[in-house]
């Protein structure tokens, strides 16, 4: 079987195209791929930012009049580009497995220390309403004026634009680009993976958690587009479909369209597989200018249980959940000092010695972001977070680094997929009391915290509890051995508020 794939003449979108032919051939390898490039409008015009451009679609309607009239067989789309509503003629049929959803921030490391204003490459109005705060409140760099200057252009052109410019300071771009651009191994394109690896080596980067910055819907994600009575193809493209990234896709579209779509809004949308659940970020402005903001999981198991009197639930506040204090093992400042070119995981705050200093060879990953807006304000530089959702959950930066791994934690931390890691405090028992008579709701905010509290209070087995989503879900599941009163939250906060109807 022949299949004419379409795509824009850009280099991601034949990378893009690419991929998809490739992973094709690898489910069916008697399919002839013959590759197809087209100009759109949106590729004509560099000058007009996207979202004062008359029309939706200038990235695909032009593509879509090539599949009508039979011109090509199916289309690979860069899925955020599509308008919402597609068309009667043809259908979205498949996608591949979702790339990275994020976007990713770069500073020029010679514009770093800039004082108290920075210049940003960026045209987006969902990227500059979320990105003020976070510049304003996760970088070392305390920034009070954050300005924006719009961009057009392929990757490689806005990148060159960035880095030649004396003007700007940062630049923010989807991620799932650059790792698309750095992983393809195609050898035509083999000297622009050198170009822009050595545009990232003259910048420090750091990949905006989806929490605070949402991704416009579709983001990382590649469209199949067929004619809708193409029946042999669509039954091909279906059996390669992946289903639980095509839903959530459709979810965020969904969202954004009552909210009226289009690229001018200041709207991001995300909805993030998760082992417990889907993950639901969304933040932005609607069209009447009210802020909206919310984070929470689509739980798989649901827990309809809900108290009025906060004397049932334990802690009734972080002020009073004092089960250990922390010790630093000072002797771990030197070794922490001297790591260089690694990956460093910091669990806590407390995990970092108020002596140590981290070497800028090394990636900095925080595992939420409370953690990061406190090594920020040490003057340590933030690549990324886990974002509260687990150290194993998605850090995927083998694109950007290939640096080992190293935790920093607890001296009786348990085991993680982090092999190597080095202990930096220990926990000394308090002595603490619970009237496990009235109460009934537990928030754990460690599996060792569990641990040392059911040792002392044994009839916790048959209360309710909950925890985030990561390691220590596992070792209180591994604890009790059945997930049937152990449940997630998010955060402290969000299960406080939904328990007792606040």
């Amino acid at each position: 079987m022949k299949i004419r794939v379409l795509s824009r003449k850009s280099d991601l979108a034949i990378i893009q195209a690419y991929e998809f032919g490739e992973y094709l051939q690898s489910k069916f390898p008697d399919t002839e791929i013959e590759y197809l490039t087209k100009s759109t409008s949106g590729d004509k015009d560099l000058v007009t930012p996207l979202s004062e451009m008359s029309s939706e679609g200038v990235f695909t309607n032009d593509l879509r009049d090539q599949l009508i009239h039979n011109q090509c067989d199916l289309i690979v789309h860069s899925w955020k580009d599509l308008p919402i509503e597609v068309g009667k003629q043809t259908i979205i049929a498949s996608t591949l497995k979702r790339s990275d959803k994020r976007d990713i921030l770069f500073i020029k490391k010679n514009k770093i220390n800039k004082d108290g204003v920075i210049n940003v490459l960026c045209s987006s109005p969902r990227r500059k309403y979320n990105l003020e705060n976070f510049i304003k409140n996760y970088l070392p760099q305390k920034y009070k004026i954050v300005n924006f200057e719009n961009i057009r252009g392929n990757i490689p052109t806005r990148f060159k634009k960035f880095i030649n410019s004396s003007e700007n300071d940062s630049f923010i771009v989807a991620k799932a680009a650059i790792d698309r651009i750095l992983l393809n191994q195609i050898p035509r394109f083999k000297e622009l993976k050198k170009e822009l690896k050595n545009y990232i080596d003259q910048c420090f980067w750091t990949i905006v958690p989806l929490s605070i910055n949402p991704c416009s819907p579709g983001q990382g994600a590649l469209a199949i587009e067929s004619r809708i009575d193409d029946n042999k193809l669509n039954s091909l493209l279906k059996k390669i479909n992946f289903k639980t990234d095509f839903e959530n896709v459709e979810n965020e579209r969904k969202i954004l369209k009552n909210y009226g779509g289009g690229c001018h809004q200041k709207i991001g949308v995300s909805y993030i597989h998760h082992q417990h659940g889907t993950v639901v970020s969304k933040r932005g402005e609607d069209e009447k200018g009210a802020h909206f903001e919310d984070w929470y999981l689509e739980k798989n198991k649901k827990n309809k249980s809900s108290c009025n009197n906060i004397k049932q639930i334990y802690p009734e506040s972080l002020d009073s959940y004092k089960i250990f204090e922390r010790k630093q093992i000072n002797e771990t400042a030197v070794r922490i000092s001297s790591l260089k070119n690694k990956c460093v995981f910091i669990s806590r705050i407390s995990a970092l010695p108020n002596q140590a200093k981290i070497n800028s060879d090394n990636i900095v990953w925080s595992s939420g972001l409370k953690t990061w807006k406190k090594l920020a304000s040490k003057g340590i530089w933030v690549n990324g977070s886990s974002d509260g959702l687990g150290e194993d959950f998605d850090n995927n930066i083998s694109a950007l680094t290939n640096f080992p791994w190293v935790k920093l934690t607890h001296k009786d931390a348990p085991i993680s997929n982090i092999a190597e890691r080095i202990e930096t405090y220990k926990l000394e028992k308090l002595d603490f009391q619970i009237d496990t008579k009235e109460k009934k709701y537990f928030y754990w905010m460690s599996s060792t915290a569990f641990k040392y509290t059911l040792n002392k209070y044994p009839e916790l087995l048959e209360k309710y509890h909950y925890c985030g989503p990561g390691n220590t879900y596992n070792e209180i599941y591994s604890i009790l051995g059945h997930d049937k009163n152990l449940f997630v939250e998010l955060s402290y906060d969000s299960w406080k508020k939904k328990l007792l109807n606040i």
